[in-house]
């Protein structure tokens, strides 16, 4: 760490000391030709609470530095921190960063610690140690491309915990074609495990993978936008073979796709859409970090305003369906439906509200033989299962005054399940979960203070374990010295009750804040929480953070 520290402020070092070799930035500067630019951000945490064996303090350091010249702009960034060190595991990333990203008119480059997205099938978000950019100049056709590791070396442990992963370096580009009615895109991506670089692998594969993907989207149809994209991806799984004295490998191959279209027609203020999605089982890219794969998606959305505008309602209708190549056991079938409104009554009064409706329809496929070997099959061997849920909330705003101006909010919302297996809902197979939320807020702009109080109730019905909670907070908060320093204390309190006996929690809080010379920015965060439990057992906690930045 220590290290790695000193090379950075070297660096630091040295590229100001060579600009004050050849620059004088304060004339520059004047000039306004020259503008430098960049911060840090200090952050540090404590908290009594932990447990094992990990540090009650941790620390994140992190800043950019930038300078630009007319068309040209060189930002860097960089971030140190022993948030890593908290783990009893190590990662196949890097929690310290540090990334250059400098900018000559259409050409924006990244250097270092980086992310960069081509699209959700291919290239999406994965962060990267390397080199990529992106060039927008003028004229229809725009280049963007990337290379460098993706994953670096961990070895698996003896006990099995630690996961291993191999070395992974990968390269990818994307090509845009626009005209005023159309675009093209064409990715290309492409991923490899280096097989070598690591010793224990505790049984984990090396992978190498390429994806190609293909995108139009039109206007061609008046008021009509068309959108299609198909990818299509190889994955070799890369097994070691030992014959004899020689090492070999076996690649086997696998080969998806995954295809979306949309279409969205625009009338006037309203818009009505149609979305179908389809991605093969076992789809996958290296260049995502997660990926949802064996799915069929049909949805229909609407969007528009009503009651001369005051009024604007957005809903979506959607199918899904996963078990596309017949393979599995049993199939899901989801139906899936959202509603979500605003209201705006008058200039103090807002009303909003949304309801969503899923319904998830399992289904255990059964050989014919199963019938033929079993007449006495029960019909709820076949797993005609059915999960219900839907989820309301609706939201109240008020205000009112102005010199004292009162902010007065109500939110409910209530989210219910039920498992329905042969068409019965059996008990204990459903549950119910209501919340109240009442917050009433002052402020007292002639003194620069304001008052907050609010009260909140929780009643959960789950199967058996029925329960309810409320509990009550209120905060203070004031301004000094002409509004740069802002200070809040405040308390709260809450009980929940079940059958077993009663939880309570007291906690108290503080929060300052302060700006000097408008450049600093100083912060002081502090929660003491008292908890009671049934149990007999009494813990107290306590968390502080204190925050520094700085910018220029």
């Amino acid at each position: 760490m220590r290290t790695r520290v000193g090379c950075i402020a070297l660096f630091l070092l040295g590229c100001i000391s060579i600009q004050a070799q050849q620059i004088d930035i304060e004339t520059l500067m004047k000039t306004s030709k020259v503008k430098v630019y960049g911060g840090i951000n200090a952050n540090g945490m404590y908290n009594n609470a932990g447990t094992g064996n990990q540090d009650p303090f941790t620390y994140t350091l992190s800043g950019n530095l930038g300078a630009s010249y007319k068309m040209f702009s060189m930002p860097i960034s960089y971030t140190i921190t022993n948030l890593g060190d908290q783990f009893g595991y190590q990662m196949p990333y890097d929690f310290n960063r540090f990334s250059l990203a400098p900018k000559y008119k259409w050409i924006q480059a990244y250097l270092g610690d980086a992310s960069m997205s081509f699209s959700n099938y291919t290239l999406n978000g994965h962060p990267f140690r390397g080199i990529g950019a992106e060039l927008t100049p003028k004229g229809p056709v725009k280049v963007s491309f990337m290379g460098g590791r993706l994953l670096k070396p961990t070895e698996a442990d003896s006990l099995g915990y630690q996961v291993a992963t191999y070395k992974r370096i990968g390269v990818g580009g994307k090509i845009d074609f626009e005209q005023d009615q159309y675009k093209l895109e064409y990715i290309s991506f492409y991923a490899k495990d280096k097989e070598n670089s690591i010793v224990n692998s505790g049984g984990a594969i090396a992978k190498e993978n390429s994806v190609n993907s293909f995108k139009v989207h039109t206007t061609v149809i008046p008021n009509v936008e068309l959108e299609v994209e198909y990818a299509l991806s190889i994955l070799y799984d890369l097994i070691p073979q030992q014959i004899e004295d020689n090492t070999s490998t076996l690649k086997t191959r696998s080969t998806h796709k995954a295809v979306k279209t949309s279409a969205n027609y625009n009338l006037s203020k309203y818009r009505i859409g149609l979305v179908y999605e389809n991605v093969d089982p076992e789809y996958q890219t290296l260049g995502a970090m997660y990926f949802n794969n064996d799915l069929e998606n049909v949805g229909v959305t609407f969007s528009g305003p009503f009651v001369k505008d005051r009024l604007m309602i957005s809903t979506q209708l959607g199918y899904q369906r996963d078990n596309l190549d017949k393979k599995k056991a049993q199939d899901s079938k989801r139906l899936v439906g959202t509603l979500n409104a605003s209201f705006i009554v008058n200039e103090q009064l807002n009303i909003s509200g949304s309801y969503s409706n899923f319904s998830t329809h399992t289904n255990r496929r059964l050989d014919q033989f199963d019938y033929i070997n079993d007449p006495n099959l029960n019909p709820a061997d076949t797993l005609n299962y059915k999960q219900l849920s839907q989820n309301a909330n609706a939201n109240i705003n008020y205000i009112l005054g102005k010199e004292k101006q009162h902010n007065i909010n109500f939110n409910y919302s209530i989210a219910g399940q039920a498992n329905k297996q042969g068409g019965v809902i059996r008990k204990g197979q459903s549950s119910t979960v209501q919340n109240f939320n009442l917050v009433h807020t002052l402020t007292m702009k002639s003194i620069a203070a304001g008052l907050s109080t609010s009260l909140n109730y929780t009643d959960n019905k789950i199967s058996a374990m029925n329960s309810n909670s409320y509990g009550a907070g209120v905060n203070f908060m004031k301004k000094f010295l002409d509004n740069k320093l802002n200070a809040t204390l405040g308390g709260l309190y809450n009980q929940m009750q079940t059958k077993t006996g009663n939880n309570s929690v007291y906690g108290v809080k503080f929060n300052a804040s302060y700006v000097f010379l408008e450049q600093h920015n100083f912060s002081l965060n502090g929660v003491q929480m008292f908890r009671q439990l049934y149990t007999g057992m009494n813990t107290n906690d306590l968390t502080l953070t204190f925050n520094y930045s700085y910018s220029f």
